[in-house]
């Protein structure tokens, strides 16, 4: 392989273009990857992320004015957008994108023209316009960065999905259509199995005074990272969870307030939910329906909550914590979150309490979905201001529908939820089918791909910073923990965890205590749920071109070596500016013992066993040389220089062999 100032400088060993990867995971990128694997041959076993064949009637919604925070050049909620249509078969032509506010609010009159103006008008002529027809669409997600409240001109606070609902029975730009406690919902079960179970879903059997109505779900939250994650967990979810042993899967948890009811304190069921002590009855009595789709409960039926000291589970053993949930239906955490729950892959929770999931996006939502989705739930219905009892969505129905009939998130959402024009959100991927019904679970044997890296200067000196990512779309979904190796060598030797130490698609790695003048090889492992772990590609970083344009050295594990022994050399070039900006590059040895003097190293890189790496942003190159053991003993003195439009710089390095 030639080692030349050019852009085949910087083509790595994973095949990854340097250039692309100094860009933060750029999303199109995504779309190239996913054609690339349904090119390529299948896999053992395959994954149809459109298994029911609805994709195309899900419409798409991301903010146009939403900045590009994470520097991949694109605004993040279109980067949302595109990442889902492109995971699920949505086709591009039902993403759009809308330049509305990048408050997550309107406000009064003049926020209800906005909204009206922004919001409204282009969904209907988009819907109806372009997609030709009300009933084209079935569901709407709403990415990352749409606003999510409305403060209607004389009305209580709303959510602005829930409104949307019956997005062509809104009233007009003046006067918007509210009712004081929100707007009957006619895809509502109160009370599962007492009279014939909701249908699926469709726009005109399940209308809004009169006209089409739709799904809705969010992908949102703390930041881009965790919204898309959201789209990643649901699609493992939907691959892998299965009750079946041997399969990816959890606890299902109750949290009820008034007692462990006997199954004939419940016999009276339906309950209704006008009151806290009916309300408790009929979410006990659901608590057999997650039993019934076959995953073990753990119920908490006291008055205090899972997490809190001295909670205990209805068998006795401590509630204090909740391993590896999987699945949550309960009450009553108001503003409040106990960090007990693991909430695994593919997760699923109904907490009723007022704010329930307020606060989404701040860094400390203090609500119990807000701080769930921070660390791993999948999806999860709740409200943004008080919806009171009768108001907020069902827990026993939600988990109803979603584990025990196999519906998809987007309808369990719905059906769970009293009103519609009110408080409460839904939070996830509507196309979530996670129990679908004749569904073939895999086992996930695969294991994660390469994952992309970015890596920079930390806060204080010696410190470093590795931002991963896996962001290629791959026929298997995929998620992983974070294991980074690292150490002056491809043997490595050290290695540190990710900051955040769970199942992710991005990651954040420190390594502390380097030098400022040091060579790093590195490697980002992801191992995921299953156990498998997938090598990530080898990089290199200096640390001193920190502090320097232009960068050359050589260095060596030993400076003297017996004779007859092969070692190690590694020359290392670069410039701050990208490895392709070197204008020349010189690699020399001088040796009176073999009669060499200012020898060019360049012609003889083939027969030298010469291994290349790059840094991960396209600045270094290295060339590892391994020396045969056919030296005459004496010095060697070997000279390395590399020169740019920033300048220059020189090293040198003698061995001994004796």
């Amino acid at each position: 392989m030639n080692f030349r100032p050019d852009s085949s400088m910087i083509t790595t060993n994973s095949g990854y273009d340097g250039k692309a990867l100094a860009m933060k995971f750029l999303p199109q990128l995504l779309v190239l990857a996913f054609i690339a694997t349904h090119l390529s041959a299948a896999r053992a076993q395959s994954f149809d992320p459109d298994p029911e064949g609805t994709a195309h009637r899900v419409l798409v919604v991301y903010n146009a004015n939403w900045p590009d925070a994470d520097g991949d050049g694109i605004g993040d909620s279109e980067q949302v957008a595109r990442y889902y249509a492109a995971s699920r078969k949505i086709p591009t032509s039902n993403l759009l994108g809308l330049a509305c506010t990048t408050s997550y609010y309107y406000n009064g009159q003049t926020g209800w023209e906005l909204f009206w103006d922004e919001i409204v008008v282009p969904m209907q002529d988009y819907i109806e316009l372009t997609l030709g027809s009300r009933t084209a669409v079935n569901g709407i997600v709403m990415c990352y960065g749409m606003p999510y409240q409305i403060n209607p001109p004389g009305w209580s606070r709303r959510a602005l999905d829930t409104t949307l609902v019956g997005l062509w029975d809104l009233g007009d730009r003046t006067t918007p259509k509210y009712e004081t406690y929100g707007r009957y919902n006619s895809y509502h079960d109160p009370a599962p199995t007492i009279h014939d179970d909701m249908g699926r879903f469709d726009p005109l059997t399940y209308p809004t005074g009169g006209e089409a109505s739709y799904l809705f779900g969010r992908l949102d939250g703390q930041d881009v990272e965790h919204a898309l994650e959201l789209v990643a967990y649901a699609l493992y979810g939907d691959a892998y969870l299965s009750p079946l042993p041997g399969y990816w899967n959890g606890y299902a948890y109750a949290d009820t307030r008034y007692g462990a009811y006997t199954w004939a304190d419940l016999a009276n069921y339906p309950y209704n939910h006008w009151a806290y002590a009916n309300a408790d009855k009929d979410m006990a009595y659901g608590r057999q329906w997650m039993e019934q789709a076959g995953f073990t409960l753990r119920w908490e039926p006291y008055g205090t909550e899972i997490g809190e000291p001295g909670a205990l589970y209805e068998d006795g053993s401590s509630a204090e914590t909740a391993p590896q949930a999987m699945f949550y239906e309960g009450w009553y955490n108001y503003n409040k979150y106990q960090p007990a729950f693991e909430w695994l892959v593919g997760s699923a929770a109904c907490d009723l309490n007022s704010n329930s999931i307020a606060r989404i996006r701040d860094e400390n939502p203090g609500t119990f979905l807000g701080e769930s989705f921070k660390v791993g739930l999948t999806c999860g219905v709740g409200c943004i201001a008080e919806p009171y009892l009768n108001g907020h969505p069902f827990p026993e129905t939600f988990q109803y529908y979603l584990m025990l009939k196999g519906y998809t998130f987007g309808e369990a959402a719905r059906i769970s939820d009293p009103k519609l024009a009110w408080t409460n959100m839904y939070v996830g991927d509507i196309l979530y089918q996670p129990m679908r019904l004749n569904k073939v679970a895999l086992l996930d044997t695969v294991a994660p791909p390469p994952c992309m890296v970015k890596e920079s200067a930390g806060a204080v000196a010696g410190e470093r910073v590795f931002e991963t990512g896996l962001t290629s779309i791959t026929a298997l979904p995929d998620v992983g923990e974070l294991l980074l190796h690292y150490g002056a060598t491809s043997a490595f030797g050290n290695t540190v965890t990710g900051d955040d130490k769970r199942p992710r698609l991005f990651h954040t790695a420190t390594v502390s205590g380097l030098a400022a003048d040091e060579l790093i090889h590195y490697r980002a492992d992801y191992t995921d749920p299953a156990g498998n772990t997938g090598l990530g590609t080898e990089f290199i970083l200096h640390t001193a071109l920190d502090n320097q344009p232009v960068l050359a050295r050589a260095t060596s594990s030993a400076v003297s070596y017996p004779a007859g022994t092969e070692f190690e050399i590694e020359l290392i070039f670069g410039t701050q500016a990208g490895a392709t900006e070197l204008t020349a590059w010189t690699a020399k040895v001088t040796s009176a013992a073999m009669g060499w003097n200012a020898l060019n190293i360049k012609p003889h890189l083939s027969s030298l066993a010469a291994e290349y790496f790059d840094s991960a942003g396209g600045e270094l190159r290295s060339i590892r040389i391994t020396v045969p053991n056919n030296l005459a003993v004496g010095s060697y003195l070997i000279e390395v220089s590399a020169t740019s439009a920033a300048g220059s710089d020189f090293d040198s390095l003698t061995i001994d062999v004796y």
